[in-house]
């Protein structure tokens, strides 16, 4: 039954990434992805994040999309636009095929390959995982690095006190580091991963035992501070440091978030998960509680508890979550899930469990199979309808004043805050707002074109009062200037 299995599994996570093909080009784009890639062009024209425009995600992976505007002009040619869009979803599927690799072989660390890839299997027929991975955001590269420091760890905890153990807990934290500066809410790993090390740590009854481990503990620590560090040092020497940590997690830390529904949405599409993810933490717990004063104690079932339990309390705290922040528990939740399931397939006679686990498995897939039906239908025709409009009447060099739409990607913005969703207004202090009508009043800042949706009318009469007398539309969406 499990060559056949392995088989069978390998195929299925394959099909699930083939089916994400037509999708690239047709799926509606979520304005995060305007705002991504409008960074990364502008890193590609010189300026510096923080500084020059406002961003509260951290920098890497503007710098890795930098080097692609090589091959596109997307300032000059619509189609040459859409194309780096497309192509900007196609290194997310890319970055999601390597972390899956990554995190079959951390199932495969924990327990078994045949666990691994059942993992892998629930993983990427999730619906949150579908949905945010194929969008061009920084999440999709940070979850690698992620996945890369939970295998280290794993594989650091099982590892002899010797220089290659510590060597491992030093290459986690590198990782950790490294996803932390694709986006800072891989911080929130931090807390629950050092909880589990704590405890790893005080299970060693003695003093003795426990300095080495501390000692590996600390290593992981100053592993995570490194791209940290430089990272930062490379943006104080363009005079952006103070803007790099105000920004980034300062800011965010005090950031209003706008009401969404995306908590009790995952609890509906991935509900079976969860209830099998509970039933295998309670395997692991049973587990731990069996085997603590063992030798061979199951420390790594303790860390992803830890990570998992920390990571979900985290998230809970933040005011509103929007369904990427799950991309950090989810993985570990489906490690959990796979081996419920895996208890519940040996609960059945030898001769049924072949059955049972195909009955269970097509079960699974019918939510993703709605989550992928509905995909086809949110289409991006009308998106790239408009930005079609905003190429052809403008250059590229003429200011365009854009709020969440997007209309405004490839176009020098009018603005420091470049994007202005709910959030980011109530952030703002009124006189900041004041002062971006003081410049259009004034003629300091003359935009070509602005795109006026509801964030922009949010910044008050005064200012929709000036876009009415001095810019025309035909269509109550673009504004142009009467001049």
């Amino acid at each position: 039954m499990w060559p056949r299995f392995l088989t069978v599994a390998l195929l299925a996570i394959a099909s699930f990434f083939l089916a994400r093909l037509p999708v690239i080009a047709s799926r509606v784009f979520d304005p995060d992805e305007f705002e991504h890639a409008h960074a990364a062009w502008s890193v590609f024209r010189g300026m510096v994040p923080y500084k020059d425009f406002f961003e509260h995600h951290t920098p890497w992976y503007y710098y890795v999309l930098r080097p692609l505007f090589n091959w596109f002009d997307v300032d000059t040619s619509f189609a040459s636009a859409r194309n780096f869009l497309l192509f900007g979803r196609g290194l997310s599927l890319a970055l999601t095929i390597v972390s899956m690799w990554i995190f079959v072989l951390v199932g495969r660390r924990w327990r078994d390959r045949r666990l691994g890839l059942l993992a892998g299997l629930l993983l990427v027929s999730q619906p949150v995982f579908f949905q945010k991975t194929l969008e061009i955001r920084p999440d999709v590269l940070a979850l690698p690095f992620y996945l890369g420091s939970l295998w280290f760890l794993l594989a650091g905890l099982d590892a002899p006190a010797t220089a290659k153990g510590l060597r491992r807990f030093i290459a986690a934290g590198l990782c950790l580091g490294a996803a932390m500066m694709c986006t800072q809410k891989m911080l929130f790993v931090l807390p629950g991963a050092l909880a589990g090390l704590g405890l790893w740590s005080l299970s060693s009854g003695t003093a003795a035992g426990a300095r080495p481990r501390i000692l590996r503990a600390v290593a992981f620590v100053l592993g995570v501070g490194v791209p940290v560090a430089a990272t930062w040092a490379a943006f104080a020497a363009q005079h952006a440091g103070h803007e790099f940590i105000t920004n980034n997690f300062l800011l965010n830390a005090s950031w209003q978030h706008r009401p969404t529904h995306d908590l009790p949405s995952l609890l509906v599409t991935s509900g079976p998960i969860f209830a099998l993810g509970l039933a295998g933490i309670g395997v692991s717990l049973r587990r731990v509680a069996r085997a603590w004063r063992s030798p061979s104690r199951p420390h790594g079932d303790v860390l992803l508890i830890c990570t998992t339990v920390v990571l979900f309390a985290e998230v809970l705290l933040v005011p509103v979550a929007h369904r990427q922040y799950y991309l950090m528990p989810l993985p570990i939740l489906c490690l959990f899930a796979a081996q419920g399931l895996w208890g519940l397939v040996d609960r059945v006679r030898a001769p049924a469990r072949a059955a049972f686990l195909a009955v269970a498995l097509l079960a699974l897939g019918v939510l993703p199979a709605l989550s992928f039906r509905e995909a086809f239908k949110e289409r991006n025709d009308e998106q790239l309808a408009w930005l079609r409009k905003v190429f052809h009447d403008t250059k590229p060099a003429d200011l365009v004043m854009d709020g969440w739409r997007g209309m405004g990607v490839f176009r020098p913005h009018a603005f420091y805050y470049f994007f202005l969703h709910p959030e980011t207004v109530v952030m703002l202090p009124p006189a900041h707002l004041d002062a971006y009508v003081d410049a259009l009043e004034s003629g300091a800042v003359r935009p070509k074109l602005i795109a006026l949706d509801d964030n922009l009318k949010s910044l008050g009469p005064r200012f929709v009062s000036f876009v009415k007398q001095n810019y025309a539309s035909r269509d109550g969406f673009l504004y142009y200037r009467r001049d």
